[in-house]
């Protein structure tokens, strides 16, 4: 278990909840803003599904347990609200969002668009580098999605890919409004539960989605992309009851 302190990273709240570990490098978090490392292992937590929809994360009971004040705290979940995986309503305390089937499906359908758009723009815009780049996503991705223990390494790889492109295009609006759509723990959930055939699917399409790039074909590139995308929506649709689970407990709200 890595900390960002000396003061362990466990439960986040001192109810008896499942224990939450960040699985992250130290190295990463040393020389951050706290704020900034807080927020990205809390967002880590929370896509990854170990604080689920509806728990509650109160300040003075994440200060505590992060060892930092709440300060960097309440800036953490200001980030996470920005992100769209927070909710904090006025005079109570914040709470990891619960997304819906309806959420799902229009997150996904935004996301859609807005990456196709971008993969157009980046068409013309990729360098040598974001090339190879890409091609190495490719190569690992086609490894890693041949073995079921592989499957976390290959949700990273697949944003990987997708964020060379997004990058690429330049727009940091554009960069945000995608990340806001993307960041929801049901989708990083669904991909966990991808069968042998729907990962060779995803593969075969990031190769199809770099091949339009490598032609500098806007149109296709951003037609393949959000296809890609679409049928993304559709399997993690179909997987919805296998990654949702009972509405959590109540917790400490400190």
């Amino acid at each position: 278990m890595y900390t960002m302190c000396k003061t362990p990273v466990c439960d986040i709240h001192p109810r008896k909840i499942p224990r939450v570990s960040f699985n992250v490098d130290q190295s990463v978090v040393l020389g951050e803003k706290t704020s900034v490392a807080a927020a990205r292992l809390l967002r880590h937590a929370i896509l990854s599904g170990e604080l689920a929809g509806g728990q509650v994360l109160g300040e003075e009971s994440l200060a505590r347990q992060l060892g930092i004040s709440r300060t960097p705290v309440r800036e953490a979940l200001l980030r996470l609200h920005s992100d769209g995986l927070v909710d904090m309503p006025p005079n109570r305390p914040a709470a990891v969002r619960n997304f819906s089937h309806d959420d799902l499906h229009e997150l996904h359908s935004l996301r859609a668009i807005l990456e196709g758009h971008a993969a157009g723009i980046a068409a013309g815009r990729l360098t040598d580098d974001d090339f190879e780049a890409l091609r190495a996503s490719c190569a690992r991705y086609g490894e890693l999605q041949k073995e079921d223990e592989d499957l976390p390494k290959l949700v990273d790889e697949n944003f990987a890919f997708h964020g060379t492109i997004v990058a690429a295009a330049g727009s940091e609006r554009l960069e945000a409004m995608i990340r806001q759509v993307s960041a929801v723990p049901l989708i990083y959930k669904s991909y966990m539960t991808y069968s042998a055939e729907n990962r060779t699917t995803a593969w075969k399409d990031h190769l199809g989605i770099l091949e339009a790039l490598e032609a500098r074909d806007a149109a296709e590139a951003g037609k393949r992309m959000k296809a890609h995308i679409e049928w993304a929506r559709d399997v993690a649709l179909e997987h919805l009851r296998l990654v949702t689970g009972p509405a959590p407990a109540p917790v400490d709200a400190r």
